[in-house]
């Protein structure tokens, strides 16, 4: 496993460095709309595999996430780090610019997921959407629409982030897994609880980790947030609970 791209991404979040990876091309077909746009990776073995999506925080697509994707296909995922941004472009936290785009977004990762399931290395077996921080929103907010996603990651998120209330999102839910610090100042944790009781109440499946003493994108080196234990068995839940509930 690729652990150390894994772990980087949160720092290039953070700074904005460059880094030397591949760029977001368009994937899916000229008749798609909203288009997909991101990087693909494909595990070595024979497949045809499950898949997972990335879903970028509110800072939009980094170089590094190209990283990532080789991490989660070096696990055994083909995997599309995803630039929602692409056609639309970002929008400040809590503005109603980001409330407009939030509907486009989702239709985004919507036709990421029938993409990936299209492809033959993943011939129609399930998805996993992956998030962190917006996008961890964004993965809550699509997951119950977006037919063939079995499993939802939640990196230092929460629910009811968009134009519907969390109660709306987490009808028929699918299996849930939540890693988030005590610590975040950012997204408090709270919203981590309330996400979790909110899917235990439609009768959905949650599995949940709270790092103590730990802040917002805790797997992010160099920043004072960053915390390399939890960062290295943040990415250990997670391959494990994508191979359990991808397994079908």
């Amino acid at each position: 496993m690729r652990v150390i791209g894994f772990l980087l991404f949160g720092c290039l979040l953070l700074t904005g460095l460059p880094a030397a990876a591949q760029s977001p091309e368009r994937l899916s077909a000229t008749d798609v709309s909203p288009p997909v746009w991101g990087v693909l990776e494909v595990p070595q073995g024979p497949g045809p595999h499950p898949g997972v999506v990335i879903l970028p925080g509110a800072a939009g697509w980094r170089p590094l996430y190209a990283e990532v994707a080789k991490a989660f296909a070096d696990s055994g995922f083909v995997t599309l780090a995803l630039d929602y941004y692409a056609e639309t472009g970002g929008a400040a936290i809590g503005s109603d610019e980001k409330l407009r785009k939030w509907p486009t977004w989702k239709a985004t990762v919507r036709n990421a997921v029938e993409y990936l399931k299209g492809l033959p290395t993943v011939a129609n077996r399930p998805v996993g959407l992956v998030g962190y921080s917006r996008g961890a929103f964004l993965a809550v907010s699509v997951a119950s629409s977006a037919l063939g996603v079995q499993a939802v990651v939640d990196f230092f998120g929460g629910g009811g982030g968009g134009t519907d209330s969390l109660e709306q999102e987490v009808r028929g839910f699918p299996p849930l897994l939540i890693l988030h610090g005590d610590a975040d100042e950012v997204v408090p944790v709270g919203f981590a609880e309330t996400l979790r009781d909110a899917v235990v109440a439609q009768g959905g499946q949650v599995e949940i980790h709270i790092y103590s003493d730990v802040g917002h994108a805790f797997n992010a080196p160099g920043a004072s947030t960053y915390s390399e234990s939890a960062a290295v068995d943040a990415f250990r839940r997670t391959v494990e609970f994508l191979r359990r509930r991808l397994a079908d």
